[in-house]
């Protein structure tokens, strides 16, 4: 069989071309493994190679043998060693036992360039040792990956190929002349673009594969994640649980116990007791409205918070808030009033609402001095309502106001009886009037009160439908 040299080694620089525009897509769009880079990196040094041998009559044929030799062992160099690093791993001691051995193969051949037969055997032996090292490195990774198995086979084989050809030209001494017709030379040259086309291909699917595992390692980290999530969840509303229930009846029941304790003091007229079973009273209500506080927190953070709008008349609400706020009132001799001026009918979530008015109504109790008013007051238009809570307590300057509704801020002021609190109930409100497709404000002057508003749609769309 013979060639047209000229035709073969032009046909061997477009498929290199074609494998490094291949290597190049591969790295932007799909790999980003700079593995990638260092081979089609090689590749573009062996094409170099070829169109220098191809003008050898034009440049100086020494220069051209020596710079054709130089980027023939770093092509070999560069391939193997990012061939081996197809996992993305810097092997720093390989990377110096190539650099050395690269170095030791060129100087080996410059001592030897006027020979060349041994310049050649040279040349082959360093093609034939660098794929041998990078098929042996393939073929142990630990992970043992298919593509790295196969690839591993096909680079020995023609690393022995290569040694086989090295004791040819040997053996042929001086009269070896290169691309000269023969079928050994023949079948170097198809071998050559054969061995090239295969690792290319190998090396991209052995990334593919490589990708493929990592994603199913991603996907099992994130199927146990999910099941630790789950178990968490599991936990959370077992908390949830416990604080809805264990840990609120025994407040309710301290509450319980606190008014008939209050009844039978005051029959003793022991004002020292009174006080005093008032101070168990209001601080077990303060601990049970705490706690509500944290579950509805906790449970709009998470989703779990329910919503079940209804019609409401919206004064019946009102007056019920504040009859479970009057003791409160009356313990700081604070009046709180609601004058209805019209009838108001609400399709909204009734629980979320109470807690809002809970809230708000205990903030301004809290932030009015003794002998205070705390006005409560809803207006209505066709679209909405807007119901303000205002008090003549100690009011706040413009920075207070930017942080209340902040929880990072950690804001807690006490209040005008010293009472404490976590900063979360006007942080609740927020949240939750804006659950409910409404805005809540405040205005508010140092040393003249605030206002508290907010508005809520007439009618709120069911979001469980």
């Amino acid at each position: 069989m013979t060639l047209d040299y000229p035709s073969i080694l032009f046909f061997l620089a477009v498929n290199n071309l074609f494998i490094i525009a291949l290597f190049i897509y591969q790295y932007f769009y799909h790999h980003k493994q700079w593995c990638l880079l260092l081979v089609a990196l090689g590749i573009a040094f062996q094409t170099v190679t070829i169109v220098l041998y191809a003008n050898r009559d034009i440049i100086p044929p020494l220069l051209t043998l020596r710079i054709n030799n130089f980027l023939l062992i770093s092509s070999f160099a560069l391939t193997s060693y990012g061939l081996v690093s197809f996992d993305g791993k810097i092997r720093k001691k390989l990377l110096w036992i190539f650099l050395v051995l690269g170095l030791l193969f060129y100087s080996a051949i410059l001592i030897a360039e006027e020979n060349y037969t041994i310049l050649s055997v040279i040349r082959i032996i360093s093609c034939s040792f660098f794929f041998g090292i990078g098929a042996f490195y393939l073929f142990i990774n630990k992970n043992k990956y298919k593509f790295s198995i196969l690839l591993s086979g096909v680079l020995i084989i023609y690393s022995l190929f290569q040694l086989f050809r090295a004791y040819n030209i040997f053996q042929q001494g001086q009269s070896f002349v290169f691309l000269k017709n023969s079928t050994f030379n023949n079948w170097f040259l198809v071998i050559s673009v054969l061995v090239i086309s295969a690792i290319s291909i190998g090396f991209i699917m052995l990334l593919k594969e490589l990708d493929e595992k990592t994603i199913l390692k991603k996907n099992i980290r994130i199927q146990q994640d999910k099941l630790k999530l789950e178990q968490l969840n599991l936990t959370q509303n077992k908390l949830f649980s416990i604080i809805a229930h264990d840990l609120r009846s025994p407040f309710i029941n301290i509450l319980g116990l606190s008014d008939l304790l209050l009844g039978n003091v005051k029959e003793t007229n022991d004002p020292e007791s009174e006080k005093y079973t008032d101070l168990i009273k209001s601080t077990a209500k303060n601990t049970l409205n705490l706690l509500d506080n944290l579950l509805n927190w906790a449970k709009s953070q998470t989703g779990e918070l329910g919503f079940s709008p209804q019609t409401i008349n919206l004064s019946e609400i009102i007056f019920e808030i504040i009859g479970l706020k009057m003791s409160q009132a009356k313990a700081k001799n604070i009046s709180l009033h609601y004058s209805p001026t019209n009838y108001i009918e609400l399709f909204t979530d009734k629980n979320i609402l109470e807690t809002i008015l809970r809230n708000l109504i205990s903030n301004a109790i809290k932030f009015t001095n003794p002998g205070g008013h705390i006005e409560v007051v809803a207006t209505t238009d066709q679209h909405q309502v807007k119901i303000s809570i205002s008090d003549n307590g100690i009011g706040m300057n413009e920075e207070t106001i930017r942080k209340i509704f902040d929880l990072s801020s950690n804001i807690t002021l006490p209040g005008t009886a010293n009472e404490k609190g976590s900063g979360l109930g006007l942080v609740l409100c927020k949240e939750f009037v804006e659950k409910l497709n409404g805005h809540l404000w405040v205005e508010s002057e140092e040393g003249k009160g605030s206002n508290f508003k907010f508005t809520l749609p007439m009618h709120i769309e069911n979001k469980n439908e």
